[in-house]
């Protein structure tokens, strides 16, 4: 009987050690997954301004700063399509009757929304969108009429497609954008009035106004800029 309850005893052993075995692999296993995510530089997709070019916000010093500051980011330049005979290098097109008369087609932009479908199917994720000039509405118009998500938009020295109430009324009826959003507007820019219209459609902006900036991304030297940095860095930790 001794010796009976003995080889139970020893086969109950076995089995528990050959548990634990296989207890830990899987919490092994597990750890692997998490080890394996994503570490590499987030992309931002950029727009650039109307009439302007990849390379032209490219070459903007604001923005060859931010570029060097900010290693941990990879920007993707997007280039407006052209729709022949109405826009160039234009990320949508006047009204057909001119800025004086509000264009009611909410349809507007859908060539350029394709485009940045595209671009996002081949070049994405991105974890965030960046705009400069008229690449703002633009951005907010493709946050509000498409499927695509980010997690921020940049938004420099921009405005509402207010000449474009089609457009301007898809923006409004997804309003409020959920989208982390940074405002940026230079004092001494035109387009100052856009800071204030771009935050009515978003949930919590965060508004940054340089004194001394006109219609150009800040530069390092600009009293603003470690702010920019620092939402452009708040809640990354190397992974998406």
């Amino acid at each position: 009987m001794v010796r009976a309850i003995m080889k139970i005893n020893a086969l109950t052993f076995c089995l528990l050690v050959l548990l634990s075995t296989f207890t830990g692999c899987t919490g092994s296993e597990d750890e692997d997954v998490e080890e394996e995510s994503y570490a590499g530089p987030l992309k931002i997709l950029a727009l650039h301004g109307g009439g302007d070019s990849p390379e032209g916000l490219m070459g903007q010093p604001g923005m060859q700063d931010l570029m060097s500051d900010l290693p941990e980011f990879d920007f993707f330049f997007a280039d407006a399509p052209d729709e022949e005979g109405k826009c160039d290098q234009c990320w949508y097109a006047d009204p057909p009757g001119g800025k004086g008369e509000p264009n009611e087609d909410r349809n507007w932009a859908d060539i350029s929304i394709d485009y940045l479908n595209g671009v996002v199917e081949e070049h994405g994720p991105f974890y965030g969108i960046l705009g400069y000039s008229q690449g703002c509405p633009m951005a907010t118009v493709y946050i509000a009429n498409s499927n695509t998500s980010f997690e921020k938009a940049f938004l420099f020295n921009g405005y509402l497609p207010s000449t474009h109430s089609g457009l301007n009324d898809t923006i409004n009826e997804a309003a409020p954008l959920g989208v982390d959003a940074l405002i940026f507007g230079g004092a001494n820019d035109v387009f100052i009035f856009g800071v204030e219209e771009l935050a009515g459609v978003y949930s919590e902006p965060t508004t940054i106004i340089s004194s001394n900036a006109d219609h150009h991304l800040p530069t390092s030297s600009d009293e603003t800029y470690e702010d920019v940095l620092s939402f452009f860095r708040h809640g990354t930790n190397g992974t998406i």
